[in-house]
């Protein structure tokens, strides 16, 4: 009997041990992934919340009913106003430049000549522009954020989730994803209302608040 008791009293406080670690062993898996998640937001914020200049190179894949594009395009932003979009290819249409400047847009066709300008269409927006993202997160009771677990890195990502305020079903969400480690974006994407994928743009370059050449807003080459 005393055997008994003692095997069950060391039973009972090795199961409240265990208990007690594994209790502990999630409250610092919880910690660290919304610890580490909440510092990720403020850095997030400081960066983002007021973006000077960027360049950056994407690769955009855009999706319809029947094909698939795939783009390299290279862009440059010089707040509040000036943004230009080179197309790097495919080849046929390599050379082709937007620039938006005091809510005109000039477009440079891939042959040399001089650029049509025209008023930017509020309709027609461009969906890979990575400050109107941060202006309607920043601006926006619709904001959403998750935390997601890259499986081919094991890195740790941030995604920024806003729903697009048009009543456009073919653009309906968007999705950004933000490295912890470096806070830089990694993809944004845009969503219909099914929540298919209908643009995909992968930052393989991006330098924030660096120097731009004025110039590169007043011509196409």
């Amino acid at each position: 009997m005393t055997i008994f008791l003692t095997v069950k009293r060391y039973t009972a406080i090795f199961v409240s041990v265990a208990t007690i670690s594994a209790i502990v062993f999630v409250f610092s898996l919880v910690s660290c992934i919304f610890g580490g998640n909440q510092d990720i937001h403020t850095r997030i914020e400081r960066k983002y919340s007021d973006i000077h200049s960027f360049s950056a190179v994407l690769e955009v894949t855009v999706t319809t009913e029947k094909t698939e594009n795939v783009y390299t395009v290279k862009q440059y932003y010089v707040s509040p106003d000036k943004f230009r979009e080179d197309i790097i290819s495919p080849e046929t249409l390599a050379g082709m430049t937007y620039i938006f400047v005091n809510g005109m847009v000039t477009i440079f066709p891939p042959i040399n000549c001089d650029g049509i300008s025209m008023e930017i269409d509020p309709d027609n927006r461009n969906y890979t522009f990575l400050p109107e993202f941060f202006d309607r997160y920043f601006n926006s009771d619709y904001a959403i954020i998750a935390v997601s677990v890259d499986n081919t890195s094991d890195d740790i990502t941030t995604i920024l989730e806003i729903m697009l305020d048009d009543d456009n079903i073919y653009r309906s969400s968007q999705k950004l994803w933000i490295c912890n480690q470096t806070a830089q974006p990694l993809k944004l994407e845009t969503f219909n209302a099914s929540g298919d994928v209908l643009i995909s743009a992968i930052f393989t370059e991006f330098n924030l608040n660096v120097r731009i050449d004025e110039t590169l807003f007043t011509k196409g080459d």
